[in-house]
């Protein structure tokens, strides 16, 4: 297995740049995922660390060993699209032993050697089944995690994976998340992997990288990416619902810095905190205003005033889920507030009522603003 190190890869499509300076190392054994919206520049990264596109400027990495310039052949990776590409006139089998067959990687394996490693990975993934089927006899989730089989089959350096199990049903989806961890984890391999699933990089990876606009946004653990976000744009794209986001007016009374989000809605900002707010205060129409954030569970709900702090909102819509119930508070025209609270908490929740809201100080951030914010 590889370790792979980015410095400075920029990608150019024509005028358009794709990929803006991007620097990240993948350690020898770990699991990354690489996490944005569409046109992000995630797949294009992948396409680089295989060869299978130019860079522009910067260099790739593996091993320490500068492979920039390296067709892709000489690079022993194994890459999954979101795309199947299976071969149609060839079986499932002789599809997952491709690879397997190639040449350039000298495996010059027996018979009994290549069924027993289909088997293998066709076992571990539950499509054994399927093996002497053509491709146009399988569903689109068959298929997929046929194009995935064929990109594992193989020991690589390196494991790209695009979007791999995309196509495939929730019970699915579930069930293969877990195997490809089983799978890194069995065979220590360094896999680079592409969502735009918050929920697979967070519940797959070791780290995760945020990409937006062909620029990393954040990198860090699971946890850093959910509970301490970088901007407003990875607070928006990890969680559901996102995290909340409310643009208010600053204000300081006898030393004490306030966020006025309207009406009677004012957040006292801690003192701890006022360091961060002042780095995100922006100037609109000669006043200071600050983009405030907040995640739907640290947002307190009672029937009573909470501490000092607090502030009435009326319950706008309420949405029972398994385990909490979430609230939808209208603090101003087209700007909401979702609360998350355990159910039982609030019994006889009902839309109309009025509720004491806060917020939890060590769950409170403040940025400057990246995103428009959609009413």
């Amino acid at each position: 297995m590889a370790e792979v190190r980015l410095e400075g890869v920029t990608k150019y499509y024509g005028r358009k740049k794709a990929v803006e300076n991007v620097s990240f190392l993948c350690k020898e054994g770990e699991f990354v995922s690489i996490l944005g919206p569409t046109g992000a520049g995630k797949t294009t990264i992948l396409k680089l660390i295989a060869g299978i596109e130019e860079v522009t400027a910067g260099q790739v990495f593996f091993n320490g060993r500068d492979i920039t310039h390296l067709p892709p052949q000489e690079r022993n990776v194994s890459m999954a699209f979101e795309t199947y590409n299976l071969y149609p006139h060839m079986s499932v089998y002789d599809n997952i032993a491709f690879p397997l067959r190639a040449p350039r990687w000298g495996l010059k394996l027996s018979p009994a050697e290549e069924r027993q490693k289909v088997e293998e990975i066709t076992g571990f993934l539950g499509i054994k089944e399927l093996l002497e089927r053509l491709p146009q006899q399988l569903s689109g989730g068959q298929k997929q995690r046929v194009s995935l089989a064929r990109a594992l089959v193989r020991r690589a350096e390196v494991y790209l994976l695009d979007e791999p199990i995309a196509h495939l049903d929730a019970r699915l989806k579930f069930t293969t998340r877990s195997l490809l961890k089983e799978f890194a984890e069995k065979y220590g391999a360094t896999i680079i992997y592409v969502t735009h699933d918050y929920r697979e990089a967070l519940a797959l990876s070791d780290r995760v990288i945020v990409l937006g606009r062909g620029r990393i946004e954040q990198e860090g653990t699971p946890k850093e990416i959910y509970y301490s976000p970088a901007s407003d744009f990875v607070g928006r794209l990890v969680g559901e619902p996102p995290m909340n986001l409310l643009d208010g007016e600053v204000e300081e009374k006898g030393g004490a810095y306030w966020v006025h989000l309207g009406g009677e809605t004012k957040v006292r900002v801690p003192e701890t905190l006022v360091p961060s707010l002042k780095k995100a205060v922006y100037t609109e129409k000669g006043r200071e205003g600050v983009r405030l954030g907040i995640r739907s569970e640290f947002v307190q709900v009672e029937r009573h005033p909470i501490a000092e702090y607090s502030f009435p909102l009326t319950v706008y819509a309420v949405v029972r889920e398994a385990e909490n119930v979430l609230l939808t508070f209208l603090v101003r025209d087209n700007t909401f507030l979702y609360a998350r609270v355990e159910r039982g908490r609030l019994p006889d929740c009902k839309v109309g009522e009025k509720l004491w809201v806060g917020f939890d100080p060590d769950n409170l951030f403040f940025f400057p603003r990246t995103v428009k914010l959609k009413s």
